[in-house]
């Protein structure tokens, strides 16, 4: 089944979690490196790959020798001020080693809730793939306040799928999958979900992060939101060797979500789509 959502692909979005970017209370930038080297495979068959990266204020909080996440509003900016200059240049450096560079692209919840910034943003995201750039795109942590967050990457992940008309999501964060019990045993591991019914919020299970902000109840809201606009989103490790490759090798990794929409329906009306779910997410 995994193979008819992989094949004749055009446009992929993958979230990048804090999570996957940040080991052992340090940010790691090799992490990065090794999925540059991935995505650049995609860029040269033509295939057009949007990163959604969290990172930031992990990133701020190594570079500030912080041990746990600040709790105002003014701290988490100021960290991911600090941040966010490096995270980039880690990703333009293990993109440009292998002949790509990227785009900037830093995004506030107005951006995206009114429909002219919408479809400006989705033409401007165009050109820059036109142009053979990989847009790397975040959260404007440094602007953004309480009223305008998105509060994670995950559901601005999947409104960028949305956004971009992605053909595939793959959010990375650091569990293979959606799991219905102990993830220490792989039977738990569920491969395929076929419907974003309440029982699969049962199965969250969050851990706790001092880098982190999302959880697993945030990442099946915004899966949600994706598969309810057609579009079919793969949940897997980060930090798995070659997880990417592996994953549009068909390699039976983590879990696909199946959309249960046909591809664009929701699109023709993606403000009531968007805030129905921003709104009132789907809980357990």
């Amino acid at each position: 089944m995994r193979d008819q959502f992989i094949q004749d692909i055009k446009n992929i979005v993958v979230k990048v979690g804090t999570s996957v970017l940040t080991q052992d209370g340090k940010f790691d930038s090799q992490i990065i490196d090794r999925l540059a080297a991935q995505i650049a495979a995609f860029l040269k068959k033509g295939i057009g790959v949007s990163v959604v990266s969290s990172g930031a204020i992990g990133s701020g909080m190594t570079i500030l020798k912080m041990k746990e996440r600040p709790q105002t509003m003014e701290g988490l900016q100021g960290a991911a001020a600090v941040g966010q200059r490096y995270l980039m240049q880690c990703y333009e450096e293990a993109f440009s080693k292998r002949g790509f560079s990227t785009a900037q692209v830093l995004l506030t919840w107005d951006d995206l809730a009114e429909k002219k910034r919408f479809l400006n943003a989705k033409r401007t995201l165009k050109e820059i793939q036109k142009w053979g750039l990989v847009p790397v795109i975040n959260e404007n942590d440094t602007v953004a306040t309480d009223e305008i967050r998105f509060g994670d990457n995950d559901r601005l992940s999947s409104l960028l799928a949305i956004l971009v008309e992605a053909d595939v999501q793959v959010i990375l964060s650091d569990t293979n999958g959606l799991f219905s019990g102990d993830q220490r045993h792989p039977e738990n591991r569920l491969r395929i979900v076929d419907k974003m019914d309440r029982s699969i919020f049962l199965h969250a299970q969050d851990k706790k992060n001092p880098f982190t902000m999302g959880g697993m109840q945030s990442k099946l809201n915004a899966i949600s939101m994706s598969v309810t606009s057609g579009i079919p989103v793969f949940l897997a490790n980060g930090r798995d060797d070659k997880v990417l490759t592996r994953i549009f090798d068909g390699d039976d990794i983590g879990t696909l979500f199946l959309p249960n929409l046909k591809t664009g329906h929701t699109r023709q009306d993606w403000i009531k789509h968007f805030l129905t779910h921003v709104k009132n997410p789907v809980k357990p």
